[in-house]
């Protein structure tokens, strides 16, 4: 990735400075549009001014003169410098039918800064011109792509999801850029179809076209590189030129990388959830395994008491298997002692008829014993009676 990034930011600097390279100074003015001296501008055709003059002349009147090749007034526009001292004025001037060398000066602060360029004004139809692309560059979301020309052939390299932006500068035979010129390009995009774009080049032949390079799958697994074909045609006049295209569209590794991160990321989150989950839960389990041992123990403990009430259980079976031939036993014997019962009772009722007889007899022979155990007692006491009147006198 270091690598990649490091040759992208040469790449970029490089294209920088040919770029900033296509300026022109004169005295106290550098000129950008027109970008060189004697830089070609045809009858017909605007001209747009584009200079700066030291800060120091910001926010100045200025003066744009257009002589003629013989150096007579053309014409004269006035204008201002911005902030920066800066002076742009789009389509500022349109040259007549009067072909050869004009100047054009600038002048700031009524003459104290002043700088001066010239430009051939010529007619497409004399212009000596053979068509040629210079400084060609690809950007794609701000990172430079593989571009070459080789043998009319456009080689690049892009990345798939991507907007791209292909510069380059439309130049003649002696390197001078052509303004004005239409450039098309046309593109055969797989599953996509056909896409044609078109730019103008501005007043230093540059021109900027811009598409995008589609995902044909959306799953990572899936991405692959495919092949974009087609063409840049640059028309001028009657003068056109044309290279085939070939574009590599390869994945948008930036952005698999980025989906990879976020996806890490995610997967972290959901990695810290489960790890604080597992703690949780070792927690529980540890929490758990205390409870079994317990439970372990108790069970244990239960499983002696059960063996004891087996025993104790079984003991009672025994004694109730006895104590039950006991009771057959004695519900044998409950048995005739009810059948003998059952006879007492018969004889007690006998017997209490025979008492009740008796009763009767006892009654009236009671009547009798009183009176003779009456006469005893008074026979008795008749006796003791004389028993003491003769111990009395024997005393």
């Amino acid at each position: 990735m270091k690598s990649v990034y490091v040759l992208s930011t040469l790449i970029l600097i490089s294209i920088v400075a040919l770029v900033a390279s296509a300026a022109y100074t004169s005295g106290n003015v550098t000129f950008y549009s027109p970008s060189v001296n004697d830089q070609i501008f045809y009858v017909g055709k605007p001209i747009t001014i584009d200079a700066v003059v030291p800060q120091q002349f910001a926010n100045q009147p200025a003066t744009i003169d257009f002589f003629y090749p013989n150096s007579t007034l053309a014409a004269s526009i006035p204008t201002e410098t911005n902030s920066t001292g800066g002076i742009y004025v789009p389509n500022a001037y349109t040259f007549p039918n009067v072909v050869g060398i004009w100047a054009i000066t600038v002048e700031v602060a009524g003459g104290v800064a002043v700088g001066t360029i010239d430009v051939n004004v010529t007619t497409p139809a004399v212009a000596p011109i053979i068509l040629t692309l210079q400084n060609l560059a690809m950007y794609e979301n701000g990172y430079p792509q593989f571009v070459e020309t080789v043998n009319g052939f456009i080689n690049a390299v892009v990345m798939q999801n991507g907007t791209v932006n292909f510069v380059g500068y439309v130049y003649n035979s002696t390197i001078m850029p052509i303004s004005g010129a239409t450039v098309t390009l046309t593109i055969i995009i797989p599953t996509i179809g056909t896409k044609t774009l078109t730019a103008t080049t501005a007043s230093n032949g540059s021109f900027s076209l811009s598409f995008q390079v589609p995902l044909l799958s959306s799953s990572i697994s899936l991405v692959s590189s495919y092949l974009i074909s087609g063409s840049l045609t640059v028309t001028y006049g009657p003068h056109t030129v044309t290279y085939q295209v070939l574009m590599t569209a390869i994945p948008n590794y930036y952005q698999v990388i980025s989906e990879l991160n976020t996806e890490i990321t995610t997967l972290k989150g959901e990695l810290a959830a489960l790890n604080s989950t597992i703690a949780t839960l070792e927690s529980e389990i540890s929490t758990l395994n205390g409870s079994l041992a317990t439970a372990n123990a108790k069970i244990s403990q239960l499983s002696s008491e059960l063996a004891s009430v087996n025993s104790t259980i079984s003991s009672l079976s025994s004694e109730v298997s006895t104590l039950s031939s006991e009771y057959h036993t004695l519900s044998g014997e409950v048995s005739t002692l009810n059948t003998q019962i059952s006879t007492l009772n018969s004889t007690v009722g006998t017997l209490n008829s025979e008492i009740s007889s008796l009763k009767g007899t006892v009654s009236t022979l009671t009547t009798l014993a009183y009176g003779g155990i009456i006469a005893g007692i008074i026979g008795l006491i008749v006796a003791i009676v004389a028993i003491v009147l003769v111990m009395r006198r024997i005393s």
